[in-house]
Formats: C-alpha cells, structure tokens, sequence
C-alpha cells in the first residue's frame, strides 16, 4: 500500500498545480451533472448501462497503459535519453524529478488509478444500489475518478508523443 502512496504522492508533486485544477473542476462538473441527471431523472438502467460498460473499457485501457509503460521502457530513441537528463526544477523526498520520471510516475498512476477504477465498478453492484440516494453518490464519485483517469491518461499519451516527436 505505501507503494501506492509514494506514486500518487510522485505525480501530484510533479504535476503542474493549474493541470490538476483544471482536471479536478472539468471532473466534478461531468460528475456533478452526472450525479445530478441521475438524481432527477431515476434513470437506473442508464446508470447501470455506465457501469457495465466501464468495467470493459477499464479493462482495455489497463492493458493499453501497461503497454505503453512497456513501450516507454524499452524505446531505443535519443530522445527518450535525453528527457532522462533534463530536470523539471520540482523534488519529491528530496531528489530532482527529470522529464522521465514525470512521464514514468504519470503512466503509473494511471496504471494504478484505471486498475482501482475497474476493481471500484466491479465490485458496485454488492455494495450499492442505484434506487438510494448512497448510491448515486457513489456513482457521481465512480464518475469523477472514471473521468479523473481518462483525461490523465489523454495527458500522459500527449506528453509521451511530444517526448517521442520531439515537438
């Protein structure tokens, strides 16, 4: 578990405050209409429809992280070298973080972010019920990290294509 602790604490001390911002707000307002749709309307089947659906997609962007991960670590590309040389200027537990590091604790936390997501709408349907106000929060906050993740991971993959075309 601290495992998880220090990459979470990696990437939000790597990344840019005003990104994290922007993320969390376009984040809350998705999972806030969402949750607000839900909560008006009472249309369950759709939510559950979302939910279904998730657990798949989840699946597919996991293997798609670790691929990329993968990929990353294993690229023969001078620019690849070259990020692993220039510091971003920010430390965590006292070391420079490089362009690298900050491309590596990305991926990871979006490894771990997509794998909790997946196990979280998994696991919804023994623990929450769509017709109770508990679990339409729950689905308003499944909503948030579901959307949390892909818009890091739309973030990492944009980075690692500007790393790798050198743009």
């Amino acid at each position: 578990m601290k495992t998880y602790i220090v990459v979470i604490y990696d990437y939000f001390k790597s990344t840019e405050f005003s990104q994290l911002i922007w993320n969390v707000l376009v984040c809350l307002l998705i999972a806030g209409g969402t949750f607000w749709m839900l909560y008006k309307s009472n249309n369950i089947e759709a939510a559950k429809t979302v939910i279904n659906n998730s657990v798949s997609i989840l699946g597919i962007l996991v293997g798609f992280s670790i691929s990329m991960f993968t990929l990353l670590n294993t690229a023969a590309n001078p620019n690849i070298d070259k990020i692993k040389k220039i510091e971003t200027g920010k430390f965590s537990f006292g070391k420079p973080i490089y362009l690298f590091d900050l491309l590596l604790v990305s991926m990871i936390y979006v490894i771990i972010g997509e794998s909790l997501v997946l196990i979280f709408n998994l696991l919804f349907s023994f623990f929450f019920s769509l017709c109770t106000l508990k679990g339409k929060i729950a689905f308003g906050i499944d909503v948030f990290f579901f959307t949390h993740i892909i818009f890091t991971n739309i973030k990492t993959i944009s980075n690692f294509y500007f790393i790798l075309s050198k743009k």
